[in-house]
């Protein structure tokens, strides 16, 4: 999802604006402006909207991932993680252009 949309819906959210389904788009109301730089600070710094939690220090707790080991045998696995990235005749697959596509649409991509 892209930032913008993300703010869009953080509006709706909050009552300042409406989404409206009928002409797919954003209903600002006469007089409110959504570019104020309070409402973006609000925004940016929602870690509740975000899914961002912090602990009493405003450290951010991070959810532990599953540690897997890699043994470096490869003989038990159906594809390697090439396969994933790239084709037998070179280049990207479909796959990884989705991928790279949606990070750089959050605007995770540098």
């Amino acid at each position: 999802m892209s930032n913008m949309k993300d703010y869009m819906m953080w509006l709706d959210d909050r009552g300042i604006a409406t989404w409206c389904n009928a002409i797919g788009e954003l209903i600002i109301p006469e007089g409110v402006n959504i570019y104020a730089p309070v409402l973006v600070d609000e925004y940016q710094s929602d870690e509740k909207w975000k899914g961002i939690e912090t602990d009493e220090d405003d450290y951010i707790i991070d959810e532990e991932e599953e540690l897997i080991i890699d043994d470096g045998d490869m003989d038990d696995c159906a594809w390697t993680p090439d396969d994933y990235w790239f084709q037998q005749q070179g280049g990207l697959t479909a796959d990884a252009y989705n991928f790279l596509y949606t990070l750089d649409s959050q605007g995770e991509l540098v």
